[in-house]
């Protein structure tokens, strides 16, 4: 995994951001401008290297959480012993099964990509990913320097982390639900929230949305 800081005032809270698959920082780097507390990003969920000392001078994290990163954090979170700061959450276009026929992918949708993974079927990930071509363009300005390879390697370490245990008695506060989002079907997200007392809001997006992350920081 990669970490990133945008912005290190030192100060008491974080926003910390799992992204999900597929991406780097360059899509949320306006985010840094934003009058906020400090902002840390994760992403290229390659390997579970971690380093968890960039985060114990926080007191509290405003957890956010996209795509895959909504499965991911609070595995990450709660094995280097850090889920306890987490003092407000928000999922975004994810669920916390990730890859699963009820609640999540389908696992064959995310094995058929792995197997015809190429740069024409992540452009039509992207693609798919944003709600019209002006948000897609505008995408790709900022499209992430990521090789076939690395993302091939993302997916199956992804497919292979998604089978651990959830974290029992964790919800998110908040989920967001893209009503137009075509990677996570919008069904199996509302599915896996109902299980849980997290408060959904149904928004009328795509997989992809960069005011929804502004709008959560603290």
């Amino acid at each position: 995994m990669k970490q990133l800081f945008l912005k290190q005032n030192h100060s008491k809270k974080l926003n910390l951001i799992f992204l999900g698959y597929g991406q780097d920082g360059a899509i949320f780097d306006s985010l840094k401008n934003r009058e906020c507390e400090d902002i840390a990003l994760v992403y290229d969920y390659e390997n579970d290297d971690f380093d968890i000392s960039l985060y114990r001078e926080y007191s509290s994290i405003n957890l956010i959480a996209w795509s895959m990163g909504v499965m991911i954090a609070p595995k990450v979170l709660k094995q280097h012993g850090i889920l306890d700061k987490v003092v407000s959450s928000s999922a975004i276009n994810g669920t916390l099964e990730g890859i699963d026929d009820n609640y999540g992918i389908p696992p064959k949708i995310w094995d058929a990509t792995i197997d015809a993974l190429c740069e024409s079927a992540v452009l039509k990930f992207y693609r798919r990913m944003c709600f019209d071509a002006k948000l897609y363009e505008e995408f790709l300005n900022h499209k992430p320097q990521r090789s076939v390879e690395s993302l091939k390697t993302e997916l199956i370490y992804i497919r292979e982390f998604a089978k651990s245990p959830n974290v029992k008695n964790f919800f998110y506060t908040n989920a967001f639900i893209g009503l137009k989002d075509k990677i996570i079907a919008p069904a199996n997200q509302k599915k896996s929230f109902s299980k849980t007392e997290t408060v959904c809001q149904e928004i009328e997006c795509a997989h992809y949305n960069y005011e929804l992350f502004s709008k959560q920081l603290l």
